[in-house]
C-alpha cells in the first residue's frame, strides 16, 4: 500500500474534520471583527456622542444619541431580508465577506467624521447613516457565520458549533471595550477631542485581517447538496413566511430577553453607572470587559451543555436566572464599588445571559427547512434585534428618566424573559433531530 503522508487522514488539510476547523475558525474570527465595530458604537453612543454630535451633556442629548444606536437595529431586518435572500441563492461564504467589508468601511468613517462644533446638523446626519450601514450590514452577519458551522456540525455537536462563533458577538465587545477602555484613560480633553476616534479607525486594519482570513472558509455541505440538486428557492424569504410563519416568530421571541438583557447592561448601564451613580468610566469599561471575556468560554459551554440535556431545559434555566438576579444586580451597582461591580457583571453576562445565548444559534437554526434557513433566521432574529435590542438602552433611559426609580428598567427585564420563555415552550425539542 503506496500511501505518502500527506494523504494520511490525519494529517489531511482537506479532511471533514479539519475543514470544520477551518469554517470554525474564520467564521469565529471574522465575527469577533464585525461585533467590534458594532459594539464600538454603543460605547461611543453611552459615552461620547451625546456632546460631540448633539452638542450637550443632558438626559436629551444622551436618548438622542441613544436613539442613533436604535437606528442600526432598525436597519438589521432590511440586511437580514437582502443577505438572508443572498444567502440561500448564492451561499453562506459570500455574504459574510460582503457583510464584512461593509462593516468595517462605515466604522471607520465613523472615527473620521466631523462633529457638530465643525459642521452643525450634518453632522448626526451623516452618523446616523452610518449607523444604518452598520446594521443592513451586521443583519446578515449571525445568521450567516452560525449557519457555517452548526451546517458543517458533526451529529450530536450543533449546539457548540453554532455557539463558537456565536461567542464571536461577546469576544467582539470584549475587544471594543477594552481598546475604548485603554483611550478613555486620556485626559478628557485628550479623549473627547481625538482619543474616542482611534478604536473607530483602527477597524480599517482589523476588516483587512477579518477579509483575509474568510477567505478560506468553504461553503457547507447542505448548501452546495441544494445548489447541485437544484432546489434552491426563488424568493427565500416569502416562502419562509408562508411555509414557517410561527418558526419565524418564534425565533423573534427566543432572541428577544438576550437583546433587552444584553444592551442593557452593554450601553444603558455604562451611561447610568457614570451619569447617575458617578462611577468612573474606566472602570465600567474594565468591568464589563473582563466579565465579558468569561464569554469565550461560557458561549461554548451553555452550547455544549445545550447538547446534552436539550435546548429547552438549558435556556429556561437561563431565564430563571436572570429573573432572580436583575434586582440584586442593580443593586449592586449601586454600592459603587468596583469589585461588587465586577462581580455582579461576572453574574449578568456569563452565567445569565450566555445561558439563553449559548444554545440560541442551534435552536433558531434548527426551526427552518435548509433552503430557506438563511432568510428566516435572519428575518427572525433581525426583527427581534430592531423592537427589542436597539431600543433597550432607549428604552431604560427613558424609564429612569420618568419615574426616577431603576425597578421598572428590572422590571421590563423581567418582561423580555417572559416572552423568550413563551417562544421557546411553543416549540419542541430538537436538540435530537
Amino acid at each position: 500500500m503506496n500511501t505518502s503522508l500527506a494523504e494520511t487522514p490525519a494529517m489531511n488539510a482537506h479532511s471533514p474534520a479539519e475543514k470544520r476547523r477551518r469554517t470554525m475558525l474564520a467564521s469565529t474570527v471574522g465575527t469577533v471583527m464585525e461585533w467590534y465595530d458594532f459594539n464600538l458604537y454603543g460605547l461611543a453612543s453611552a459615552l461620547v456622542f451625546g456632546p460631540l454630535f448633539f452638542g450637550s451633556t443632558s438626559t436629551g442629548a444622551t436618548l438622542a444619541s441613544f436613539a442613533t444606536f436604535a437606528v442600526g437595529f432598525a436597519a438589521r431586518p432590511i440586511g437580514g431580508v437582502l443577505f438572508g435572500h443572498l444567502g440561500d441563492r448564492i451561499g453562506r461564504k459570500q455574504v459574510l465577506l460582503i457583510t464584512m467589508l461593509a462593516m468595517g468601511l462605515a466604522t471607520a468613517l465613523v472615527g473620521l467624521l466631523p462633529t457638530h462644533a465643525a459642521i452643525g446638523i450634518w453632522a448626526p446626519v451623516i452618523l446616523i447613516v452610518l449607523r444604518v450601514a452598520q446594521g443592513i450590514a451586521v443583519g446578515g452577519e449571525f445568521a450567516g457565520a452560525t449557519l457555517l458551522t452548526v451546517e458543517n456540525a458533526p451529529p450530536g455537536r450543533r449546539g457548540l458549533y453554532g455557539a463558537v462563533p456565536a461567542m464571536g458577538t461577546g469576544a467582539g465587545f470584549v475587544l471594543a471595550s477594552a481598546v475604548f477602555g485603554l483611550v478613555s484613560m486620556l485626559p478628557d480633553d485628550a479623549f473627547l477631542s481625538w482619543g474616542w476616534r482611534l478604536p473607530f479607525l483602527l477597524s480599517f486594519g482589523l476588516v483587512l485581517f477579518g477579509l483575509w482570513v474568510r477567505r478560506s472558509i468553504e461553503e457547507t455541505p447542505v448548501f452546495t447538496e441544494l445548489a447541485d440538486a437544484g432546489e434552491k428557492v426563488r424568493f427565500p424569504i416569502v416562502h419562509a413566511l408562508r411555509t414557517s410563519p410561527g418558526a419565524v416568530l418564534r425565533t423573534l421571541g427566543i432572541t428577544v430577553s438576550g437583546f433587552v438583557w444584553g444592551y442593557l447592561i452593554q450601553a444603558f448601564t455604562l451611561a447610568y453607572a457614570t451619569a447617575e451613580l458617578g462611577v468612573p468610566t474606566s472602570t465600567m469599561l474594565w468591568c464589563v470587559a473582563l466579565a465579558s471575556a468569561l464569554s469565550i468560554v461560557t458561549v461554548p459551554l451553555w452550547g455544549l451543555l445545550s447538547d446534552h440535556i436539550g435546548r429547552r431545559t438549558t435556556v429556561s434555566v437561563g431565564l430563571g436566572t436572570t429573573v432572580l438576579f436583575v434586582f440584586p444586580f442593580f443593586e449592586m451597582l449601586q454600592t459603587r464599588d468596583a469589585w461588587t461591580i465586577f462581580l455582579a457583571y461576572v453574574i449578568a453576562i456569563p452565567i445569565c445571559k450566555d445561558m439563553v445565548f449559548g444554545p440560541q444559534a442551534a435552536l433558531v437554526a434548527e426551526q427552518f427547512d435548509p433552503k430557506v434557513r438563511f432568510s428566516g433566521v435572519s428575518a427572525g432574529r433581525e426583527l427581534g434585534g430592531a423592537l427589542f435590542g436597539g431600543t433597550a438602552p432607549f428604552i431604560g433611559t427613558a424609564l429612569l428618566a420618568s419615574t426616577g426609580s431603576i425597578t421598572p428598567v428590572a422590571l421590563y427585564v423581567v418582561a423580555g424573559c417572559a416572552l423568550t420563555a413563551v417562544a421557546v415552550f411553543t416549540g419542541r425539542e430538537t436538540a435530537r433531530d
